[in-house]
């Protein structure tokens, strides 16, 4: 019980100053600089009053204050409605309310958030505030005006409309809970022995999700807590079988999958004597990886099918067919004559997660998803026989381990993954770039550990998973592509000044976000929110522009250095 109470008090909301998503029509269309509207303008006005008002306790703010904030967000709504800040400022103002109604002992202020809340779902079904809408109305009917009826509604909603996400994840852990202390629908008797399982380590599957491509697809199965597990092969078909584990509920025992078009046809579960077996079907199987990650606890199983009839070679070859001849590590894909035809970049963060948070509020994910929207504009100009692909390209949230999988199931050639730096020493600066690799140093540790969203005992324990899961190829190749990002990013960000263009260098840690990648792959930093004059360059398009263009350099040069011999860039 305590878990699950865990999980549904993760989904209470932040302040409204920390809504606000700063370059958000820069986002949408990278290469223009929009003319500030009015709307754009009352929103500033409310970030500068919310700063003002949330610099002081809560006992030293006043109800007035509140009401003007809000009112400045009205006003911004009736001034946009093209959904360009409109969605944004409702889901604001929604969270003012909520917080007067709790802060003042007032519940009408519940049901005026409840009708901003409303209003987003209404005005705004397809727009990127819609899960924390329905987030809001969860948790204000829950705990504020305890109806749990209605709070169940919208979890079930979530559920519906957003079912591979992690708010979906922790809803139905919610409804759980609900239906648990709801005598009339679900017998004490039954909640208790659901609370004393988890508390004896007996796991319950709440989710499955999955992803398939031609020859490769991910299952992944979200779980209460950690559970041990076998596994054998029977044909095509992967079966896992969990010692100790039930299933939620809310989670269908059968999926077929077969009209999806890649390898995976169909997922089974079955519960028999305190066990759950999982039949995972495939239209072929060559091999398979199973890694278990923490913070939430999840199970993800890798499959990869026969490789089909292709007119290339795959881009990462097994062991058994490398030559033999002592190839340096950067000239393995020069040796076996691979193109790059296909390229995945990964905004970091996004949705419920921020990432980072700059000095004046700006967000890492909004940040990063801008100059991966650059970056890709570069490629497609520079690169045209390069296809490339977003992990996202709009403001949601995509779980580290989805992020992988879609560059695998998009037969993906290189994967790279965006974000920005933060420190607590204000003149850290510079950019560096992580590979995936079995040892790393603490302080790489401690980047990996922020990243994955983990604890540092579960980053540390992801280097003994990795000796099961990555070949030294792989790494090879990886730290390779990431030599060439992190020189192209010094030469090319020093010319903008010496700090953002600071070598730190190449480095290695287990990153959940390329765990299982096929593809050389990387994880790039590419500058410091928390520094004072980078963190404000970041808020301009000419130095977002300048990370792109580096970045593009970095793959360029990694592309053509494939064609001929030599090492293509030096720590």
């Amino acid at each position: 019980m305590k878990r699950s109470l865990r999980l549904c008090y993760s989904l209470i909301l932040s302040i409204p100053l920390i809504l606000l998503a700063p370059l958000r029509e820069q986002q949408a269309h990278p290469q223009a600089t929009p003319a500030v509207s009015a709307s754009d303008e009352l929103m500033h006005r409310a970030t500068l009053l919310a700063q003002s008002l949330y610099s002081r306790p809560p006992a030293a703010r006043e109800e007035g204050e509140y009401l003007a904030l809000a009112d400045v967000y009205a006003r911004a709504i009736a001034l946009d409605a093209a959904a360009a800040t409109g969605d944004a400022a409702l889901v604001a103002r929604a969270e003012i309310f909520r917080e007067m109604a709790q802060l003042f002992n007032k519940p009408r202020y519940f049901y005026a958030a409840l009708d901003s809340y409303d209003s987003v779902l209404r005005r705004y079904p397809e727009g990127p505030f819609l899960v924390r809408a329905l987030v809001g109305v969860a948790r204000i009917h829950e705990r504020d005006l305890h109806a749990p009826e209605a709070a169940e509604q919208a979890y079930l909603e979530i559920i519906q409309r957003f079912p591979q996400s992690v708010s979906a994840r922790e809803a139905v852990a919610c409804v759980a809970r609900l239906r648990a202390t709801a005598g009339e629908r679900y017998p004490r008797d039954v909640a208790e022995a659901h609370s004393e399982e988890d508390a004896a380590g007996i796991a319950t599957i709440s989710q499955i999700r999955h992803f398939s491509g031609p020859d490769y697809a991910r299952v992944v199965l979200d779980l209460s807590v950690g559970a041990a597990y076998e596994r054998r092969v029977e044909g095509t078909t992967l079966v896992i079988k969990l010692a100790s584990a039930r299933l939620s509920p809310l989670v269908t025992p059968a999926q077929n999958l077969s009209a999806s078009g890649g390898m995976l046809r169909h997922i089974r579960l079955s519960s028999r004597d305190g066990a759950v077996e999982i039949r995972i079907e495939c239209s072929r199987l060559r091999d398979f990886a199973i890694f278990a990650l923490d913070n939430p606890a999840r199970l993800v199983a890798d499959v990869r099918g026969a490789q089909p009839i292709a007119e290339e070679p795959p881009l990462v070859a097994e062991a058994s067919s490398l030559p033999s001849s002592g190839a340096t590590p950067g000239s393995l894909m020069r040796a076996l004559g691979l193109k790059v035809k296909r390229v995945i970049i990964d905004p970091g963060h996004g949705g419920s997660d921020t990432g980072a948070i700059g000095r004046d509020g700006i967000y890492e994910k909004d940040v990063a998803l801008d100059i991966a929207l650059r970056l890709r504009a570069a490629i497609q100009r520079e690169l045209k026989d390069v296809e490339v692909a977003l992990t996202r390209d709009t403001d949601r949230f995509v779980p580290l381990e989805e992020r992988t999988a879609i560059a695998n199931a998009r037969q993906a050639d290189l994967f790279i993954s965006i974000h920005l730096n933060s420190s607590p020493t204000p003149l850290a600066s510079g950019v560096e770039t992580y590979f995936l690799s079995l040892d790393a140093t603490k302080e790489e540790l401690d980047v990996a550990t922020r990243e994955n969203a983990t604890t540092s005992r579960s980053a540390g324990e992801l280097q003994g998973l990795l000796q099961r899961i990555v070949t030294d190829t792989r790494v090879a190749e990886s730290r390779t592509f990431a030599q060439s990002i992190q020189s192209s990013l010094v030469t090319g960000l020093g010319r903008v000044s010496p700090t953002a263009g600071f070598n730190r260098g190449v480095k290695k840690a287990p990153f959940v976000v390329l765990l299982g990648a096929n593809m050389p792959s990387v994880l790039t930093e590419v500058s410091f929110l928390s520094h004072p004059k980078d963190g404000e360059a970041l808020r301009t398009v000419e130095f977002r522009q300048s990370i792109a263009d580096s970045l593009c350099d970095g793959i360029k040069r990694y592309i053509e250095n494939l064609k001929r011999p030599g090492i293509v860039a030096a720590e």
